[in-house]
């Protein structure tokens, strides 16, 4: 599973697992014994400096990648936080807020920290909202491309790696991802997948934003969106020159993620 989706409402696991070391926090907070008033900023405060943290921390770690889009590192959809950054944010904060208090106040603050954050370090490793992995490889499918040509997407997944991105043009993440894609559509090829909807309406986006991938296919019944078992989009793969399916994203694409994809290539 790469998203938990729940109504309209759609998240990755790792957003899912943060959530659940947040809730811990709160929940062990009370072991500290601090009094209401205090116990109230400094739970705020460590869930603030977490988050704040574990962002900072992933932005050290792709440095290159956010220097080529900085924007990106303020944007709240990024999936990069890391714990071991939101362990340093919320610590940071833990100790200058209880700095004047006897020292057993701090080291019991430190003691639910430690806890969460290796909560957060276990559920990542564990993944156990992982469930089914996807398929391997691409399908026996035949796509017909805007300009009417069939194409079989067996031919296409191998000699080189590929990226392909299955989109629609109402959708505001997938716009986000096919510009993203189209900034490295230079290093390695990119085949586009429009599921859903009309040959007018995939056509007028992509003119309209002259994007140039090495094919433009359609799906309007949807058929490679139901093959990885995916209900929402934008929804990206990565494959080898082999045709293996290296990595899959679903939701919003981060430039630091297809850096770190294409880095690890072969």
């Amino acid at each position: 599973m790469t998203a938990f989706t729940l109504g309209p409402l759609s998240l990755p696991p790792a957003h899912l697992y943060a959530a659940s070391a947040a809730v811990a926090l709160l929940a062990l907070g009370h072991l500290v014994r601090l009094p209401p008033p205090r116990r109230r900023l400094w739970l705020t405060g460590a869930l603030l400096g977490a988050l704040l943290g574990a962002r900072l921390a992933d932005i050290a770690l792709h440095g290159e990648a956010y220097r080529e889009a900085p924007l990106e590192a303020v944007m709240r959809w990024q999936s990069g936080y890391h714990p071991l950054g939101a362990l340093l944010g919320a610590g940071a904060w833990t100790l200058g807020c209880l700095r004047r208090l006897p020292p057993r106040y701090l080291t019991r603050a430190s003691g639910v920290l430690a806890t969460c954050a290796a909560l957060w370090w276990g559920l990542n490793a564990w993944h156990p909202l992982a469930g089914e992995p996807p398929p391997s490889h691409l399908p026996p499918l035949s796509l017909n491309a805007l300009d009417g040509d069939a194409v079989s997407l067996e031919t296409l997944s191998t000699s080189s790696p590929l990226i392909v991105v299955l989109w629609r043009s109402d959708c505001h993440a997938c716009r986000q991802a096919l510009a993203r894609v189209n900034a490295v559509a230079d290093q390695v090829r990119v085949i586009t997948v429009n599921e859903g909807q009309s040959l007018l309406q995939a056509a007028r986006f992509l003119d309209a934003q002259d994007m140039g991938f090495a094919h433009n296919l359609q799906d309007p019944e949807q058929r490679l969106q139901a093959y990885f078992g995916m209900p929402d989009l934008p929804l990206t793969v990565y494959l080898d020159a082999h045709g293996r399916l290296r990595n899959i994203r679903s939701g919003p694409l981060a430039t630091a993620t297809l850096e770190a994809w294409l880095a690890a290539s072969p």
